[in-house]
């Protein structure tokens, strides 16, 4: 399933999208991801946002490493230990998914803004998520880069044969 959140500039989408990830608190009301409630009684929804993969406005990367090497980076110190070595066996699948491979040896200091956000979408797919949040995420592309890449699209080729995946645009 694919959703989107449309709305003008202001309306709450990217406070939302904070929100469901337990990134900012609501001043009233009930979150919930995947069924599971994402505030309340001083817990982190971990066993909920384990499941996810998001990307916020413009990922952060180190500019003086490749592309590459940046998803090599977060493989290895994010998520459960246990789950490493899946993380980093899927860097080249996330790269190719993207559109990115050719240049995933490059720099990123010499990637566009549109290839950027194509290497946040790959982050964002490294933990086989079941639920995949993307906040303006086809920002910098270029006709020809939606094309190849297809914003949600890709994602949703990897994760088509999960009968339960989710995306949020």
């Amino acid at each position: 399933m694919l959703y989107g959140f449309l709305g003008p500039n202001g309306a709450g989408k990217t406070t939302t999208i904070r929100m469901a990830l337990h990134l900012i608190f609501p001043s009233q009301g009930h979150v919930e991801i995947l069924g599971e409630p994402v505030f309340g009684q001083g817990r982190v929804p971990e066993r909920a946002l384990r499941r996810v993969g998001a990307m916020i406005e413009e990922p952060g990367f180190w500019s003086f490493l490749s592309g590459r090497r940046n998803l090599q980076y977060f493989a290895r110190t994010s998520g459960p230990r246990a789950d490493r070595a899946a993380r980093l066996g899927r860097v080249e699948e996330v790269l190719r998914l993207v559109g990115l491979e050719a240049a995933a040896a490059k720099k990123v200091k010499a990637y566009s803004q549109g290839m950027r956000q194509r290497l946040g979408i790959a982050l964002a797919l490294l933990g086989a998520p079941e639920l995949l949040v993307l906040d303006e995420p086809t920002n910098g592309w270029t006709p020809r880069g939606c094309g190849r890449s297809g914003c949600c699209f890709a994602a949703s080729r990897t994760m088509g044969r999960r009968s339960s995946y989710r995306a949020i645009c």
